[in-house]
């Protein structure tokens, strides 16, 4: 009996704190929503261009659209991305490749997140690969 008095006087607390989360969110970023449907943070904005990215902070999301022109002689998973403003190093893994046969001639979306290192050169580590028409 205590243990079913114990249980119902905890229920009685937790709900208003619970009420109370769900009126009054956190503070912080609030998810949004992009034109393209990609969902992102506001307040942070992803560079959509290799200029861009040049000079943005560690961490990045960034929405690149261009060419993977090559691969980058002896680094696994590492190719040379180009788009109108520039070019850079992009990381894409197998899985996100999933099979698909890209060439310099295939037009790609890349959405990742920059990363930079020092001594080390400026690179985006790809978590989705659109192939584009």
């Amino acid at each position: 009996m205590r243990y079913l008095l114990f249980l119902a006087l905890a229920a009685l607390l937790a709900a208003p704190v619970s009420a109370a989360e769900t009126a009054n969110p956190a503070p912080g970023p609030k998810p949004s929503a992009s034109p393209d449907g990609v969902h992102g943070t506001t307040g942070i904005v992803s560079t959509d261009t290799v200029a861009r990215a040049l000079n943005a902070p560690n961490k990045s999301p960034v929405v690149l659209t261009g060419h993977i022109v090559e691969r980058v002689p002896g680094k696994a998973d590492k190719y040379l991305f180009k788009d109108e403003s520039g070019s850079l190093m992009v990381e894409i893994s197998h899985e996100v490749f999933a099979g698909r046969e890209i060439t310099p001639e295939s037009r790609v979306r890349l959405f990742g997140k920059l990363k930079k290192y020092p001594n080390k050169p400026l690179r985006v580590d790809v978590s989705v690969l659109q192939l584009l028409q």
